[in-house]
């Protein structure tokens, strides 16, 4: 019985597809903060204003987003909410003192929708569940798109 021996190497470079993949995930993280966007409660569109793409990542930034994202009334150890006060532009701010040790209610935000009519808490959860086909195909088409 006759054998044959094949000794063959192959040099399959993946960066193409590791490129196409990383530019599908921030085309895909784009496409999130902006569908997601009319979910984030805005009185001055400050947070949707500083929420950042980074590579594949929707940031959302500071401890007043995950206020606003868990939803509920926050007040500090003797049950206290925070101080309102006019700063030295005129502007009205709510700030709990330096150093206060917070912890969340049973109740939740009331948010205004004003600037946006659907405006939530989980704002992502929600706009997941609206949106996860069309995200679906943003990602597919990028992912194509990035591989030529």
């Amino acid at each position: 019985m006759a054998s044959i021996e094949f000794d063959l190497q192959v040099d399959i470079s993946l960066a193409p597809i590791i490129q196409a993949g990383s530019m599908a995930e921030h085309i895909l993280a784009v496409q999130v903060a902006k569908d997601t966007e009319p979910f984030v409660p805005a009185l001055t569109k400050s947070l949707v204003n500083r929420t950042q793409v980074i590579g594949g990542t929707v940031i959302y930034p500071g401890p007043y987003a995950r206020y606003l994202y868990f939803g509920k009334v926050m007040v500090d150890e003797q049950g206290r909410g925070p101080r309102r006060f006019v700063d030295a532009h005129g502007n009205e701010v709510i700030r709990f003192q330096k150093g206060a040790r917070l912890h969340a209610t049973d109740r939740g935000l009331v948010f205004t929708r004003s600037v946006h009519c659907r405006a939530t808490d989980h704002w992502f959860e929600v706009s997941k569940a609206q949106n996860m086909d069309k995200w679906m195909q943003v990602a597919r088409r990028a992912v194509k798109r990035g591989l030529g």
